[in-house]
């Protein structure tokens, strides 16, 4: 008990220089009645929890007072028992109140929002430290971060907690540490929990997971500078193919040096060109894998060795790709699919083999099939958006053929089907990750205008994305 007061008047003077918790009310007092009070108070602060104190002839007072939101009421006279009941229930109350604004806090951190200078103070004593994972693929994003936090804090001390969030993309995950010490013990704990992560999210998507460890942080507002910071070194020393824990300012291994990369020499890509030309499928195959095994060798930082993969292609392929097809978008999704290297080298040939070797196969099925195939590589690519024109041209059909096509076997014509995988995909996304917001989903599906987008998903679902996430939260 912080203070009391002999009637509502002297409580209003009292709560001017404090807050307390909570606030406990007997209806009938001079000078100020608590209906009086309570309805005072609730104009300056709608969240202070009351508990009302009232005898039989007072009910019809305390119901009044139940209209301003009353936490309970307690019916005199009030025993031990009564009071005891109810403090656990307001603990219970106030403490989730407090980890939803520590939540939101540290949310609006991450996004290098301003904050007041107070915010702080719900961390004072505390050491707040970053994780930050990259999943090798999109399938990262099956793994929710409410289940992750649950499994993590199995593993924390009785002093810490743990808080997940998706990152930019459904690859990477946030996470922040936030410890009752700054010692040995504490960076210890942040190790095993990394590792731990890591373990979690290789065994969720079968990918390799490079995690960044920052070093603790002691205001909020040094948050998203840490975070920018481990993207950054994500960025240089995550490998392709190797999963790795990557600590701030910790210098790099001489072994990360790599070997020497592999040129592709003249001779070399001659060879490979020949291969295309004459379809020989399976020593192109072997010189490619070769070829990126190689430079896998050389452990490059995932960008240098996109680039050098993309580079290699495109003057291999040159003359030979498909008009409808982006090399670089081939590469890209490859790459959402990292696992070990051997792996890799296969999904990204299986790719190149549809746009190199077997151009228009996909034409001479029969029309249910031609749907059929077309419709598994859309699904598997909603994010991206299509032309019909060029998807028609791509298989030697015309694109109102094709579109007549879906609409016979899917019910609506392409564009249209098109649009509605994009939001089923949206809802996938929902469904995995209730925190995503709905303009960041639709920058994943690369809407430009996340008005259309909000239109669309209501077009086909029948209300907002927001609502259709409260939906699911009603189950």
């Amino acid at each position: 008990m912080t203070a009391t007061a002999i009637n509502g008047a002297d409580a209003l003077r009292k709560l001017e220089e404090e807050t307390p918790d909570v606030l406990f009310t007997d209806i009938r007092m001079p000078v100020m009645d608590g209906l009086e009070l309570i309805k005072t108070i609730r104009q300056k602060d709608p969240e202070l929890p009351f508990v009302i104190l009232s005898g039989y002839r007072d009910f019809d007072y305390a119901k009044e007072a139940l209209k301003f939101q009353a936490y309970d009421y307690l019916l005199k006279p009030v025993s031990p028992d009564d009071v005891r009941k109810v403090l656990a229930k307001l603990g219970a109350m106030l403490e989730g109140r407090k980890e939803q604004k520590k939540r939101s806090l540290l949310l609006s951190a991450l996004h290098g929002e301003q904050l007041r200078d107070e915010s702080d103070g719900l961390f004072a004593g505390r050491s707040l430290g970053l994780l930050v994972a990259l999943c090798g693929g999109a399938s990262g994003a099956e793994a929710n971060p409410a289940d992750l936090e649950s499994e993590l804090a199995t593993l924390t001390d009785p002093g810490t907690t743990v808080r997940v969030w998706s990152g930019k993309t459904s690859s990477e995950k946030i996470v922040i540490v936030d410890g009752d010490r700054d010692d040995d013990g504490e960076i210890a704990e942040r190790e095993q929990l990394a590792k731990a992560l890591q373990r979690l999210l290789e065994a969720r998507s079968g990918k390799t997971v490079n995690i960044a460890i920052g070093a603790p942080v002691a205001r909020l507002g040094d948050i998203a500078g840490s975070l920018g910071s481990l993207r950054a070194l994500l960025r240089r020393r995550a490998e392709h193919g190797v999963s790795k824990l990557i600590r701030e300012n910790e210098t790099p291994d001489a072994s990360e040096a790599g070997s020497p990369v592999t040129v592709l020499t003249n001779e070399r890509l001659i060879s490979l060109r020949s291969m295309v030309h004459l379809q020989q499928k399976s020593l192109f195959k072997a010189e490619l894998s070769s070829l990126i095994g190689e430079w896998h060798s050389a452990q490059l930082p995932v960008p240098d060795f996109t680039a050098l993969v993309k580079r290699t292609l495109h003057a291999v392929g040159n003359g030979y790709w498909r008009r409808d097809v982006d090399i670089d978008s081939v590469v890209d999704e490859s790459m959402e699919s990292v696992t070990p290297n051997e792996i890799w080298s296969d999904s990204l040939i299986e790719r190149l083999e549809v746009v190199l070797f077997v151009e228009n196969s996909i034409s001479r099925d029969s029309p249910e099939g031609v749907v059929s195939k077309l419709d598994d590589y859309l699904k598997a690519n909603s994010h991206r958006n299509f032309d019909p024109k060029e998807l028609a041209s791509g298989i030697g059909l015309t694109a109102p053929y094709l579109s007549k096509l879906f609409k016979q076997y899917r019910g609506m014509p392409l564009i249209e089907y098109l649009a509605y995988l994009k939001i089923e995909k949206a809802k996938q996304l929902i469904r995995s990750d209730p925190e995503l917001l709905a303009k960041e989903i639709g920058e994943m599906l690369r809407f430009t205008d996340p008005f259309y987008f909000s239109r669309l998903f209501k077009k086909f679902e029948g209300c907002s994305p927001s609502e259709y996430r409260k939906r699911l939260e009603k189950r």
